[in-house]
Protein backbone atom coordinates (compact mmCIF):
# COMPACT_ATOMS: atom_id res chain seq x y z
CA UNK A 1 0.00 0.00 0.00
CA UNK A 2 2.75 2.62 0.88
CA UNK A 3 4.64 1.22 -2.67
CA UNK A 4 1.29 2.86 -4.80
CA UNK A 5 1.09 6.18 -2.61
CA UNK A 6 4.45 6.50 -2.95
CA UNK A 7 4.44 5.63 -6.93
CA UNK A 8 1.05 8.30 -7.12
CA UNK A 9 3.31 11.19 -5.38
CA UNK A 10 6.21 10.69 -7.71
CA UNK A 11 3.51 10.42 -10.80
CA UNK A 12 1.85 13.71 -9.85
CA UNK A 13 5.23 15.55 -9.29
CA UNK A 14 6.88 14.35 -12.60
CA UNK A 15 3.37 15.69 -14.46
CA UNK A 16 3.80 18.27 -12.56
CA UNK A 17 7.12 19.15 -14.28
CA UNK A 18 5.74 19.28 -17.77
CA UNK A 19 3.61 21.74 -17.30
CA UNK A 20 4.35 25.09 -19.18
CA UNK A 21 4.54 28.13 -16.64
CA UNK A 22 2.15 30.63 -16.57
CA UNK A 23 3.10 34.13 -18.30
CA UNK A 24 3.12 36.86 -15.59
CA UNK A 25 1.08 39.91 -16.10
CA UNK A 26 4.37 41.89 -15.17
CA UNK A 27 6.71 43.23 -17.97
CA UNK A 28 9.47 41.17 -19.12
CA UNK A 29 12.43 41.35 -17.23
CA UNK A 30 15.03 43.72 -17.47
CA UNK A 31 18.55 42.42 -18.65
CA UNK A 32 21.06 43.81 -16.13
CA UNK A 33 24.19 45.39 -17.92
CA UNK A 34 27.20 43.49 -16.73
CA UNK A 35 29.60 45.49 -14.75
CA UNK A 36 33.14 45.45 -16.78
CA UNK A 37 36.04 43.07 -14.24
CA UNK A 38 38.53 45.34 -13.05
CA UNK A 39 41.50 43.51 -12.67
CA UNK A 40 43.02 44.48 -9.03
CA UNK A 41 46.78 45.10 -9.39
CA UNK A 42 48.41 42.07 -7.13
CA UNK A 43 50.52 43.21 -4.05
CA UNK A 44 54.39 42.95 -5.00
CA UNK A 45 55.91 39.53 -3.48
CA UNK A 46 58.43 40.05 -1.00
CA UNK A 47 62.29 39.68 -2.59
CA UNK A 48 63.92 36.53 -2.07
CA UNK A 49 65.71 36.84 1.20
CA UNK A 50 69.55 35.94 0.68
CA UNK A 51 71.04 34.07 2.68
CA UNK A 52 74.28 35.31 4.51
CA UNK A 53 76.94 34.09 3.25
CA UNK A 54 78.52 31.07 5.76
CA UNK A 55 82.62 32.54 6.86
CA UNK A 56 85.22 29.91 5.15
CA UNK A 57 87.62 28.10 7.00
CA UNK A 58 90.47 30.52 7.14
CA UNK A 59 88.24 33.24 8.33
CA UNK A 60 86.90 30.70 11.29
CA UNK A 61 90.28 30.03 12.31
CA UNK A 62 91.86 33.43 12.19
CA UNK A 63 88.84 34.39 14.32
CA UNK A 64 89.76 31.37 16.34
CA UNK A 65 93.35 32.25 16.72
CA UNK A 66 92.87 36.28 17.35
CA UNK A 67 90.56 34.97 20.48
CA UNK A 68 93.26 32.24 21.43
CA UNK A 69 95.81 35.92 21.60
CA UNK A 70 92.82 37.76 23.03
CA UNK A 71 91.89 35.29 26.13
CA UNK A 72 95.46 34.39 26.56
CA UNK A 73 98.13 35.49 30.07
CA UNK A 74 100.60 33.28 28.20
CA UNK A 75 101.99 35.77 26.00
CA UNK A 76 102.08 39.25 25.26
CA UNK A 77 100.16 39.95 22.14
CA UNK A 78 98.59 43.33 22.53
CA UNK A 79 100.69 44.48 19.03
CA UNK A 80 100.31 41.15 17.28
CA UNK A 81 97.66 41.05 13.85
CA UNK A 82 96.50 37.66 12.29
CA UNK A 83 95.87 36.99 8.16
CA UNK A 84 95.07 32.98 7.74
CA UNK A 85 95.68 31.28 4.24
CA UNK A 86 94.71 27.18 3.79
CA UNK A 87 95.57 27.40 7.22
CA UNK A 88 98.72 29.13 7.16
CA UNK A 89 98.81 31.93 9.62
CA UNK A 90 100.75 35.05 9.15
CA UNK A 91 101.80 36.93 12.25
CA UNK A 92 102.13 40.54 11.96
CA UNK A 93 102.89 43.77 14.00
CA UNK A 94 104.80 43.97 16.97
CA UNK A 95 106.16 42.02 19.73
CA UNK A 96 108.33 43.43 22.79
CA UNK A 97 111.58 41.15 22.15
CA UNK A 98 112.79 38.07 20.25
CA UNK A 99 112.05 35.65 23.17
CA UNK A 100 108.05 37.03 23.00
CA UNK A 101 107.87 36.94 19.13
CA UNK A 102 108.89 33.17 19.73
CA UNK A 103 106.52 32.20 22.77
CA UNK A 104 103.56 34.14 20.18
CA UNK A 105 104.23 32.10 17.12
CA UNK A 106 104.65 28.82 19.49
CA UNK A 107 101.77 29.97 21.17
CA UNK A 108 99.63 30.29 17.92
CA UNK A 109 100.94 27.05 16.35
CA UNK A 110 99.39 25.35 19.00
CA UNK A 111 95.57 26.62 18.09
CA UNK A 112 93.66 23.57 16.50
CA UNK A 113 93.78 23.83 12.99
CA UNK A 114 96.84 25.97 12.19
CA UNK A 115 99.43 24.19 9.74
CA UNK A 116 101.66 26.67 10.03
CA UNK A 117 103.10 29.76 11.23
CA UNK A 118 104.53 32.80 9.41
CA UNK A 119 106.10 35.35 11.70
CA UNK A 120 106.58 38.76 10.60
CA UNK A 121 106.77 40.28 13.81
CA UNK A 122 108.91 43.51 14.72
CA UNK A 123 110.33 43.60 17.68
CA UNK A 124 110.50 47.24 19.07
CA UNK A 125 111.39 47.60 22.96
CA UNK A 126 108.92 48.90 24.71
CA UNK A 127 105.79 48.11 22.75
Amino acid sequence: MRTAVFAILIAAGLAACDKPQPASSAAAPVPVAAKPLTVQPQAPQPAPVAEEPKPSADEILATRVKSALRDTRKVDAQGVGVKVADGVVTLYGTAPAGDESRKIAAFVGDVPGVRSVVNKLVIVRGS
